[in-house]
């Protein structure tokens, strides 16, 4: 029996899994202090109301934490450093954010 077809198969929804496995990312800022704050709409490990957001710093390096709305900010919190706070108008939508008519809340 020829298994090259359903290995192939196998391959393509492996391969399909690992690219869905990032959140969207919906809102994106630069900042001075990094390169760019990513939020997501998942909850993942973030408690209610808060939601996983990625903070990338000019060296590539890419930490994950938690962000909320707080007033006309957004915070974001992430184990062992001092939260990070910017202004929700300092955000720029994505593409998916735009589709989906979201607004950083």
């Amino acid at each position: 029996m020829d298994t090259s077809p359903i290995a192939g198969l196998v391959a393509a929804c492996a391969l399909i899994a690992a690219c869905e496995s990032q959140p969207a990312v919906t809102f994106v800022a630069n900042g001075g202090d990094f390169d760019v704050l990513s939020l997501t709409e998942v909850q993942d490990t973030c408690d209610a109301p808060a939601r996983l957001g990625y903070l990338t710093w000019w060296d590539g390096a890419t930490l994950r934490g938690c962000w909320v709305r707080d007033g006309r900010y957004i915070r974001m919190r992430i184990t062992n450093l001092d939260d990070v706070r910017i202004p929700v108008g300092d955000f720029r939508s994505t593409e998916i954010a735009d589709d989906r008519l979201r607004t950083p809340d």
